[in-house]
């Protein structure tokens, strides 16, 4: 478990914050008062490798940041133009990638012992959707390293999962997977089984997608609610992580303000109870051992779950004030 996170904000005019944030875990769970580390324009994702950190700024134009986060302090130690609207990335071996929501494209972006170094590869978006008002283009949400290398990524405007491989410093587009009309995928997780499962922001399931030959060939199996209770068009899925090494998947969704605990089974996700967020509009989750972090934005504040071992539900420990905070992961990546 990690003892110290990393916390993105909105800024501006987009909220309260000012950068990101570096906030130690108290020995109760909580969250100590954050510390502002780097101001940045709404640094709106963060990921963590070994001694460095990346994030996005979800500005137009955007950008992909980097930092050496070595003794818990941010160095600068590169930046890179992207699309508008940046709001993920991943790092990966010798590579970072990022999902840029305005335009729907991916970007690839090489490193040299952990900074931004060399030319950005980039595919563009494609396609939409039939909800008008969220889909009349592509509009990249996520994107995550699969076990073979292949760069997924979500399309929330377009309904696809799409397969990119990284050669030779490019990014080359492999396949487009369709998912229901009208879901809109944004976050996804991998379980160590093998099994894809992808977050739907519009539609509020979760679709869970097997591997042919490769992860360029996933299938869907099932698609299950994203809570317990039923909800509606004021309600989106946010964010969705692993717990306890995957025996429990945990979703979050804004509107209804809960964080559901889900079984995993041998078809795909058996959402089990619905907890209250403790806080308003949840846009992140993350999970460290057995404690659950929560980035409530509209509340400005992080609030700190303990999860039962035996089932998997979060028990309210309590909060600290971050002013709209909308990304948290844990210092130290060991992904």
């Amino acid at each position: 478990m990690s003892s110290a996170f990393w916390i993105g904000t909105y800024t501006g005019a987009a909220g309260n914050g000012r950068g990101i944030y570096r906030a130690d875990r108290s020995p109760d769970g909580v969250l100590e008062a954050p510390v502002l580390a780097v101001e940045v324009d709404s640094p709106s994702y963060l990921a963590a490798r070994g001694s460095a950190l990346y994030a996005v700024s979800e500005q137009d134009p955007g950008a992909v940041l980097a930092f050496d986060a070595a003794g818990g302090r941010l160095r600068p130690t590169g930046s890179a133009a992207v699309a508008a609207a940046p709001c993920h990335l991943a790092a990966g071996e010798g590579v970072v990638v990022a999902a840029s929501y305005g335009t729907g494209e991916v970007s690839a972006h090489p490193l040299t012992d952990g900074r931004l170094d060399g030319p950005v590869s980039t595919v563009p978006g494609h396609g939409s959707g039939p909800r008008s008002d969220r889909q009349e283009g592509p509009h990249a949400h996520a994107v995550a390293f699969a076990p073979d290398a292949t760069v997924l990524s979500t399309d929330l405007g377009a309904d696809l999962l799409r397969a990119h491989r990284v050669e030779g410093g490019n990014l080359r587009p492999v396949a487009d997977i369709p998912l229901p009309a009208g879901c809109g995928p944004r976050h996804m997780v991998i379980h160590p089984d093998g099994t894809v499962f992808v977050l739907t922001e519009l539609g509020r399931t979760v679709i869970a997608l097997t591997p042919g030959a490769g992860y360029a060939d996933l299938r869907i199996r099932a698609e299950t609610p994203v809570t317990v209770a039923a909800t509606d068009d004021g309600s989106s899925g946010a964010a969705i992580r692993l717990g306890a090494g995957g025996r429990f998947v945990y979703t979050s969704t804004r509107g209804a303000d809960v964080i559901t605990t889900h079984e995993v089974t041998d078809v795909g996700l058996r959402p089990v109870v619905d907890t209250p967020c403790g806080g308003t509009w949840p846009r992140d989750i993350w999970v460290d051992g057995g404690w659950l972090h929560v980035a409530n934005e509209r509340s400005d504040e992080i609030s700190t779950f303990r999860l039962d071992p035996a089932t998997g539900v979060p028990e309210l420990v309590g909060s600290q004030v971050v002013p709209s905070p909308v990304c948290v992961v844990a210092a130290a990546d060991r992904a």
